[in-house]
């Protein structure tokens, strides 16, 4: 079977969910949400940065225009980088972090994307085109 872009951002979705998940149990030792909060950090960060230089890129590319949709899932990441911000100033300051409203607009970011960006995507690219993408993911991510 072919590996789809969508395929493989799933794969991904589902493990930046396993980790933010692991941040929101373990809220009352500091120590063990200071370190998840940074892997969870740090792996959503190469997740933005694999949407925009490498699938926003290619899309923009192929099509030869940004569209809505790319602008408002860029929109989604500044806004979820805001929010990253806050939380870690609170924990620099030993505040407990809440994290409702970043799961609530993460799953709705998640939930655009695995339900038309990158199936429309993955019609959209010829096959070379998919294979190229998929690669670039692969060097970035552990799909």
């Amino acid at each position: 079977m072919k590996q789809t872009i969508e395929g493989l951002m799933l794969k991904e979705h589902e493990r930046l969910d396993k980790l933010l998940t692991v941040l929101e149990e373990n809220l009352d030792d500091y120590d063990k949400t200071k370190h998840n909060f940074d892997c969870f950090k740090w792996s959503l960060e190469k997740h933005f940065f694999v949407e925009e230089k490498v699938i926003f890129d290619s899309f923009v590319s192929i099509s030869g225009q940004e569209t809505n949709d790319t602008f408002h899932l860029l929109e989604d990441h500044v806004r979820i980088i805001g929010l990253l911000k806050v939380i870690e100033k609170r924990l620099n300051e030993k505040i407990k972090p809440k994290l409702e409203y970043l799961r609530q607009v993460i799953e709705m970011h998640r939930e655009f994307e695995d339900n038309e960006f990158y199936p429309n995507l993955d019609k959209r690219l010829s096959p070379e085109q998919k294979k190229r993408v998929s690669e670039k993911i692969k060097e970035i991510v552990p799909c």
